[in-house]
Protein backbone atom coordinates (compact mmCIF):
# COMPACT_ATOMS: atom_id res chain seq x y z
CA UNK A 1 0.00 0.00 0.00
CA UNK A 2 2.85 2.39 0.51
CA UNK A 3 4.69 1.81 -2.71
CA UNK A 4 1.12 2.11 -4.31
CA UNK A 5 0.64 5.37 -2.68
CA UNK A 6 4.12 6.80 -3.10
CA UNK A 7 3.81 5.81 -6.94
CA UNK A 8 0.68 7.74 -7.23
CA UNK A 9 2.22 10.56 -5.74
CA UNK A 10 4.74 10.92 -8.02
CA UNK A 11 2.98 10.40 -10.59
CA UNK A 12 0.65 13.32 -9.44
CA UNK A 13 3.22 15.46 -8.93
CA UNK A 14 4.90 15.13 -12.40
CA UNK A 15 1.19 15.28 -14.40
CA UNK A 16 1.08 18.60 -12.21
CA UNK A 17 4.03 20.36 -13.63
CA UNK A 18 3.40 18.77 -17.06
CA UNK A 19 -0.14 20.05 -17.07
CA UNK A 20 1.42 23.63 -16.13
CA UNK A 21 3.34 23.77 -18.75
CA UNK A 22 0.96 22.39 -21.05
CA UNK A 23 -1.45 25.17 -20.34
CA UNK A 24 0.23 27.57 -20.54
CA UNK A 25 1.22 26.56 -24.42
CA UNK A 26 -2.62 26.20 -24.62
CA UNK A 27 -3.59 29.28 -23.35
CA UNK A 28 -0.63 32.09 -24.21
CA UNK A 29 -1.64 32.33 -28.28
CA UNK A 30 -4.75 33.70 -27.07
CA UNK A 31 -3.56 35.93 -24.69
CA UNK A 32 -1.28 37.19 -26.96
CA UNK A 33 -4.19 37.53 -29.59
CA UNK A 34 -6.34 39.41 -26.47
CA UNK A 35 -2.89 42.05 -25.80
CA UNK A 36 -2.25 42.63 -29.76
CA UNK A 37 -6.07 44.06 -29.87
CA UNK A 38 -6.41 45.72 -25.94
CA UNK A 39 -2.82 46.50 -25.59
CA UNK A 40 -2.29 47.71 -29.54
CA UNK A 41 1.00 45.83 -29.46
CA UNK A 42 2.96 45.55 -32.57
CA UNK A 43 4.30 43.08 -34.35
CA UNK A 44 7.60 43.45 -33.07
CA UNK A 45 6.37 43.54 -29.45
CA UNK A 46 4.14 40.46 -30.18
CA UNK A 47 7.26 38.80 -31.26
CA UNK A 48 9.19 39.18 -29.08
CA UNK A 49 7.02 37.98 -26.25
CA UNK A 50 6.76 34.72 -28.02
CA UNK A 51 10.19 34.52 -29.12
CA UNK A 52 11.79 34.94 -25.58
CA UNK A 53 10.06 31.91 -23.79
CA UNK A 54 11.34 29.73 -26.63
CA UNK A 55 14.85 31.65 -26.20
CA UNK A 56 14.65 30.78 -22.31
CA UNK A 57 13.38 27.38 -22.84
CA UNK A 58 15.89 25.90 -24.83
CA UNK A 59 18.81 27.71 -22.83
CA UNK A 60 16.88 26.04 -19.62
CA UNK A 61 17.70 22.31 -21.57
CA UNK A 62 20.98 22.46 -20.91
CA UNK A 63 21.26 21.76 -17.18
CA UNK A 64 19.15 18.36 -17.97
CA UNK A 65 21.79 17.21 -20.33
CA UNK A 66 24.81 17.16 -17.81
CA UNK A 67 22.47 15.38 -14.86
CA UNK A 68 23.72 11.68 -14.44
CA UNK A 69 21.98 10.91 -11.32
CA UNK A 70 18.49 10.03 -10.13
CA UNK A 71 18.92 12.86 -7.17
CA UNK A 72 19.79 15.46 -9.78
CA UNK A 73 16.91 14.70 -12.07
CA UNK A 74 14.52 15.45 -9.16
CA UNK A 75 16.36 18.23 -7.49
CA UNK A 76 16.15 20.13 -11.10
CA UNK A 77 12.61 18.93 -11.46
CA UNK A 78 11.64 20.65 -8.64
CA UNK A 79 14.15 24.08 -9.30
CA UNK A 80 12.46 24.35 -12.77
CA UNK A 81 8.50 24.23 -11.25
CA UNK A 82 9.56 26.58 -8.85
CA UNK A 83 11.36 29.15 -11.30
CA UNK A 84 8.28 28.32 -13.80
CA UNK A 85 6.09 28.80 -10.84
CA UNK A 86 7.69 32.41 -10.04
CA UNK A 87 7.39 33.56 -13.87
CA UNK A 88 3.19 32.91 -13.50
CA UNK A 89 3.09 35.04 -10.17
CA UNK A 90 5.08 38.03 -12.36
CA UNK A 91 2.86 37.62 -15.36
CA UNK A 92 -0.22 37.63 -13.53
CA UNK A 93 1.07 40.73 -11.31
CA UNK A 94 2.49 42.74 -13.94
CA UNK A 95 0.62 45.61 -16.63
CA UNK A 96 3.69 46.25 -18.54
CA UNK A 97 5.30 45.24 -21.77
CA UNK A 98 8.54 44.75 -20.04
CA UNK A 99 7.34 43.32 -16.96
CA UNK A 100 5.83 40.30 -19.55
CA UNK A 101 8.92 40.06 -20.82
CA UNK A 102 10.79 39.11 -18.03
CA UNK A 103 7.84 36.52 -16.99
CA UNK A 104 7.99 35.07 -20.13
CA UNK A 105 11.67 34.30 -19.86
CA UNK A 106 11.50 33.19 -16.63
CA UNK A 107 8.86 31.00 -17.45
CA UNK A 108 10.80 29.58 -20.57
CA UNK A 109 13.64 29.31 -18.16
CA UNK A 110 11.66 26.86 -15.64
CA UNK A 111 9.82 25.34 -18.31
CA UNK A 112 13.16 24.21 -20.22
CA UNK A 113 14.66 22.95 -16.86
CA UNK A 114 11.95 20.69 -15.79
CA UNK A 115 10.19 19.64 -19.43
CA UNK A 116 12.61 17.39 -20.79
CA UNK A 117 12.62 15.28 -17.58
CA UNK A 118 8.79 14.35 -17.68
CA UNK A 119 8.67 11.59 -20.15
CA UNK A 120 11.97 10.08 -18.67
CA UNK A 121 11.26 9.74 -15.34
CA UNK A 122 7.52 8.53 -16.36
CA UNK A 123 9.78 5.66 -18.61
CA UNK A 124 12.00 4.97 -16.12
CA UNK A 125 9.50 5.18 -12.98
CA UNK A 126 6.93 2.93 -14.54
CA UNK A 127 6.88 -0.69 -16.19
CA UNK A 128 4.10 -0.14 -18.91
CA UNK A 129 5.73 2.90 -20.52
CA UNK A 130 3.45 3.53 -23.44
CA UNK A 131 0.43 3.57 -20.67
CA UNK A 132 1.56 6.14 -18.57
CA UNK A 133 2.98 8.09 -21.34
CA UNK A 134 -0.45 7.96 -22.66
CA UNK A 135 -1.85 9.13 -18.68
CA UNK A 136 0.72 12.04 -19.45
CA UNK A 137 -0.21 13.08 -22.81
CA UNK A 138 -4.53 12.69 -21.66
CA UNK A 139 -3.98 14.66 -18.84
CA UNK A 140 -2.76 17.46 -19.76
CA UNK A 141 -4.58 17.69 -22.70
CA UNK A 142 -7.53 17.41 -20.86
CA UNK A 143 -5.77 20.78 -18.83
CA UNK A 144 -5.11 21.95 -22.28
CA UNK A 145 -9.10 22.30 -23.09
CA UNK A 146 -10.22 24.13 -19.29
CA UNK A 147 -7.41 26.52 -19.23
CA UNK A 148 -9.13 28.86 -22.41
CA UNK A 149 -11.60 28.20 -21.15
CA UNK A 150 -10.91 30.43 -18.14
CA UNK A 151 -10.50 33.08 -20.51
CA UNK A 152 -14.26 34.10 -20.18
CA UNK A 153 -15.45 32.60 -17.21
CA UNK A 154 -12.25 33.88 -14.89
CA UNK A 155 -12.81 37.67 -14.27
CA UNK A 156 -11.52 40.61 -12.29
CA UNK A 157 -8.42 43.15 -12.48
CA UNK A 158 -6.39 40.20 -14.12
CA UNK A 159 -8.00 40.67 -17.77
CA UNK A 160 -6.03 38.58 -19.93
CA UNK A 161 -4.19 36.92 -17.82
CA UNK A 162 -7.22 35.57 -15.56
CA UNK A 163 -6.16 31.51 -16.54
CA UNK A 164 -2.71 31.97 -15.15
CA UNK A 165 -4.41 30.76 -11.94
CA UNK A 166 -4.35 27.54 -13.34
CA UNK A 167 -1.03 27.53 -14.43
CA UNK A 168 0.20 28.76 -11.00
CA UNK A 169 -1.83 26.55 -9.10
CA UNK A 170 -0.76 22.96 -11.31
CA UNK A 171 3.07 24.67 -10.66
CA UNK A 172 2.50 24.39 -7.08
CA UNK A 173 0.50 21.94 -6.55
CA UNK A 174 3.88 19.87 -8.29
CA UNK A 175 6.37 21.55 -6.22
CA UNK A 176 4.17 20.55 -2.95
CA UNK A 177 4.17 17.04 -4.51
CA UNK A 178 7.67 16.73 -5.31
CA UNK A 179 9.22 18.08 -1.71
CA UNK A 180 8.29 15.20 0.19
CA UNK A 181 11.46 12.88 1.57
CA UNK A 182 10.17 10.02 0.86
CA UNK A 183 9.10 10.66 -2.54
CA UNK A 184 12.85 11.76 -3.66
CA UNK A 185 13.87 8.82 -1.87
CA UNK A 186 10.73 6.18 -3.83
CA UNK A 187 12.49 7.94 -7.15
CA UNK A 188 16.03 6.99 -6.18
CA UNK A 189 15.93 3.70 -5.52
CA UNK A 190 13.81 2.85 -8.97
CA UNK A 191 15.21 5.12 -11.25
CA UNK A 192 18.64 3.52 -12.91
CA UNK A 193 20.48 6.39 -14.73
CA UNK A 194 24.36 5.85 -14.96
CA UNK A 195 27.20 8.07 -16.35
CA UNK A 196 28.09 4.48 -18.45
CA UNK A 197 27.52 5.10 -22.39
CA UNK A 198 26.12 2.49 -24.43
CA UNK A 199 24.91 1.93 -27.35
CA UNK A 200 22.85 4.34 -29.54
CA UNK A 201 21.50 4.32 -32.64
CA UNK A 202 22.01 8.26 -33.72
CA UNK A 203 20.95 7.28 -37.27
CA UNK A 204 17.56 6.40 -36.66
CA UNK A 205 17.24 9.21 -33.59
CA UNK A 206 18.20 11.92 -36.05
CA UNK A 207 14.88 11.59 -38.16
CA UNK A 208 12.70 10.84 -35.38
CA UNK A 209 14.28 14.68 -34.01
CA UNK A 210 13.68 16.28 -37.79
CA UNK A 211 10.39 14.71 -38.29
CA UNK A 212 9.56 16.30 -34.87
CA UNK A 213 10.94 19.55 -35.36
CA UNK A 214 8.89 19.75 -38.96
CA UNK A 215 5.68 18.82 -37.45
CA UNK A 216 5.30 20.48 -34.27
CA UNK A 217 7.01 23.35 -36.27
CA UNK A 218 3.93 23.59 -38.69
CA UNK A 219 1.26 22.90 -35.96
CA UNK A 220 3.24 25.84 -33.20
CA UNK A 221 2.77 28.24 -36.25
CA UNK A 222 -1.24 27.24 -36.96
CA UNK A 223 -2.20 27.56 -33.29
CA UNK A 224 -0.41 31.27 -32.98
CA UNK A 225 -1.61 32.26 -36.33
CA UNK A 226 -5.37 31.05 -36.11
CA UNK A 227 -6.28 32.76 -33.10
CA UNK A 228 -4.04 36.23 -34.13
CA UNK A 229 -6.09 36.31 -37.71
CA UNK A 230 -9.46 35.91 -35.89
CA UNK A 231 -9.01 38.57 -33.37
CA UNK A 232 -8.21 41.02 -35.95
CA UNK A 233 -11.75 40.59 -36.95
CA UNK A 234 -15.08 40.99 -35.28
CA UNK A 235 -14.87 37.99 -32.84
CA UNK A 236 -15.24 38.13 -28.85
CA UNK A 237 -12.80 36.59 -25.94
CA UNK A 238 -15.73 33.77 -25.77
CA UNK A 239 -15.33 32.43 -29.94
CA UNK A 240 -11.05 33.33 -29.47
CA UNK A 241 -11.28 30.77 -26.11
CA UNK A 242 -13.65 28.34 -27.76
CA UNK A 243 -11.53 28.05 -30.83
CA UNK A 244 -8.14 28.01 -28.93
CA UNK A 245 -9.82 24.40 -26.58
CA UNK A 246 -10.23 23.00 -30.11
CA UNK A 247 -6.59 21.58 -30.45
CA UNK A 248 -7.02 20.29 -26.87
CA UNK A 249 -10.25 18.97 -26.93
CA UNK A 250 -9.31 16.76 -30.04
CA UNK A 251 -5.57 16.09 -28.66
CA UNK A 252 -6.83 14.65 -25.48
CA UNK A 253 -9.73 12.41 -26.91
CA UNK A 254 -6.60 10.91 -29.20
CA UNK A 255 -4.46 10.48 -27.10
CA UNK A 256 -6.67 8.52 -24.91
CA UNK A 257 -7.54 6.12 -28.14
CA UNK A 258 -4.02 5.54 -28.44
CA UNK A 259 -3.15 4.79 -24.68
CA UNK A 260 -2.96 0.40 -26.03
CA UNK A 261 -1.58 1.60 -29.99
CA UNK A 262 0.97 -1.28 -30.70
CA UNK A 263 4.52 0.22 -31.32
CA UNK A 264 5.10 -1.17 -34.75
CA UNK A 265 2.61 1.55 -35.70
CA UNK A 266 4.25 4.70 -34.19
CA UNK A 267 6.94 5.28 -37.09
CA UNK A 268 3.16 5.24 -39.16
CA UNK A 269 1.64 7.63 -36.68
CA UNK A 270 4.61 10.09 -37.26
CA UNK A 271 3.80 10.24 -41.03
CA UNK A 272 0.19 10.65 -40.69
CA UNK A 273 0.59 13.58 -38.09
CA UNK A 274 2.82 15.37 -41.03
CA UNK A 275 0.70 15.19 -43.46
CA UNK A 276 -2.35 16.10 -41.34
CA UNK A 277 -0.44 19.16 -39.86
CA UNK A 278 1.00 20.00 -43.79
CA UNK A 279 -3.17 19.80 -44.84
CA UNK A 280 -4.36 22.10 -41.96
CA UNK A 281 -1.71 24.73 -43.01
CA UNK A 282 -2.91 24.36 -46.96
CA UNK A 283 -6.61 25.00 -45.69
CA UNK A 284 -5.74 27.83 -43.10
CA UNK A 285 -4.24 29.83 -46.09
CA UNK A 286 -7.13 28.96 -48.33
CA UNK A 287 -9.63 29.73 -45.68
CA UNK A 288 -11.86 33.41 -46.22
CA UNK A 289 -10.92 35.92 -43.15
CA UNK A 290 -14.47 35.08 -41.77
CA UNK A 291 -15.15 31.65 -41.91
CA UNK A 292 -15.13 30.56 -37.60
CA UNK A 293 -16.05 27.08 -38.63
CA UNK A 294 -13.58 26.56 -40.98
CA UNK A 295 -10.71 27.54 -38.58
CA UNK A 296 -11.74 25.44 -35.80
CA UNK A 297 -11.78 22.52 -38.29
CA UNK A 298 -8.14 23.84 -38.81
CA UNK A 299 -7.76 24.12 -35.16
CA UNK A 300 -8.85 20.44 -34.47
CA UNK A 301 -6.70 18.93 -37.24
CA UNK A 302 -3.93 20.32 -35.26
CA UNK A 303 -4.76 18.74 -32.27
CA UNK A 304 -4.74 15.24 -33.69
CA UNK A 305 -1.65 16.02 -35.40
CA UNK A 306 -0.01 17.13 -32.45
CA UNK A 307 -1.69 14.15 -30.63
CA UNK A 308 -1.19 11.22 -33.46
CA UNK A 309 3.04 12.40 -32.76
CA UNK A 310 3.11 12.82 -29.10
CA UNK A 311 3.40 9.78 -27.63
CA UNK A 312 4.60 7.89 -30.53
CA UNK A 313 7.70 10.37 -31.12
CA UNK A 314 9.25 10.07 -27.63
CA UNK A 315 8.91 6.02 -27.54
CA UNK A 316 10.71 5.89 -30.59
CA UNK A 317 13.57 7.90 -29.32
CA UNK A 318 13.75 6.30 -26.33
CA UNK A 319 14.22 2.93 -28.41
CA UNK A 320 17.27 4.00 -29.82
CA UNK A 321 19.38 3.94 -27.05
CA UNK A 322 19.39 2.76 -23.44
CA UNK A 323 18.20 4.17 -20.11
CA UNK A 324 21.21 5.67 -19.31
CA UNK A 325 20.51 8.31 -21.82
CA UNK A 326 16.96 9.05 -21.54
CA UNK A 327 17.58 12.43 -20.26
CA UNK A 328 19.95 13.74 -22.97
CA UNK A 329 17.00 12.31 -25.64
CA UNK A 330 13.96 13.88 -23.33
CA UNK A 331 16.41 17.53 -23.88
CA UNK A 332 17.07 16.46 -27.45
CA UNK A 333 13.06 15.76 -27.96
CA UNK A 334 11.76 18.93 -26.10
CA UNK A 335 14.38 20.82 -28.00
CA UNK A 336 13.45 19.62 -31.47
CA UNK A 337 9.96 20.32 -30.62
CA UNK A 338 10.32 24.34 -29.49
CA UNK A 339 13.29 24.54 -32.27
CA UNK A 340 11.06 23.93 -34.34
CA UNK A 341 7.79 25.99 -33.23
CA UNK A 342 10.31 29.09 -33.26
CA UNK A 343 11.80 28.55 -36.45
CA UNK A 344 8.18 28.38 -38.21
CA UNK A 345 6.96 31.68 -36.12
CA UNK A 346 10.38 33.75 -37.38
CA UNK A 347 10.43 32.27 -40.67
CA UNK A 348 7.14 32.71 -41.74
CA UNK A 349 4.69 35.43 -40.43
CA UNK A 350 2.19 34.74 -38.23
CA UNK A 351 0.81 37.88 -37.88
CA UNK A 352 -0.37 38.29 -41.53
CA UNK A 353 -0.03 34.62 -42.92
CA UNK A 354 1.98 34.43 -46.33
CA UNK A 355 1.35 31.45 -48.63
CA UNK A 356 5.53 31.53 -48.60
CA UNK A 357 5.28 29.06 -45.70
CA UNK A 358 3.94 26.10 -48.19
CA UNK A 359 7.69 25.54 -49.11
CA UNK A 360 8.42 24.21 -46.05
CA UNK A 361 5.87 21.44 -46.48
CA UNK A 362 8.69 19.61 -48.34
CA UNK A 363 10.47 18.39 -45.47
CA UNK A 364 7.51 15.98 -45.06
CA UNK A 365 9.55 13.48 -46.75
CA UNK A 366 11.49 13.29 -43.35
CA UNK A 367 8.65 11.84 -41.93
CA UNK A 368 8.39 8.93 -44.73
CA UNK A 369 12.02 8.38 -43.91
CA UNK A 370 11.37 7.64 -40.23
CA UNK A 371 8.42 4.95 -41.18
CA UNK A 372 11.40 3.28 -43.08
CA UNK A 373 14.41 3.93 -40.29
CA UNK A 374 11.73 3.23 -37.44
CA UNK A 375 11.45 -0.27 -39.38
CA UNK A 376 14.96 -1.03 -40.71
CA UNK A 377 17.34 0.81 -38.43
CA UNK A 378 19.32 -1.59 -35.64
CA UNK A 379 18.36 -0.30 -32.06
CA UNK A 380 20.05 -1.35 -29.08
CA UNK A 381 19.55 -3.86 -27.27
Amino acid sequence: MTRLTSDRRILHGILSAASAYTADISVFPIVLAALFRDMNLGATEGSMLAYSYNVALMAGIVPAYFARTSAAFWRLFRLGVALFALGTVLLMATVTLQGMLSARILMGLGAGIFSPLIPSLISVTFEDRTRYLSYWATTTGAVCVFAPLLLFTASGPLGAQSPYALVLVLAVLSVLLSRRPQVAKHIAARVSVTAKARTCNWFGLSFVLAAVFVIYGQITWLIYSVPLRLAQGAVSDIELALIGTAPWVAFTLVCYLMRKMPDALFPHCLLFSGLLAAACIVAFLTLPSGSPLGYSTVMIGSGIAMAVANVPSTAIAFSYVDPSRMGLVSCLDILAARLGGAFYLYQFSWVVPEATILWSLGPLLLALAVVFAGSSAKRPA
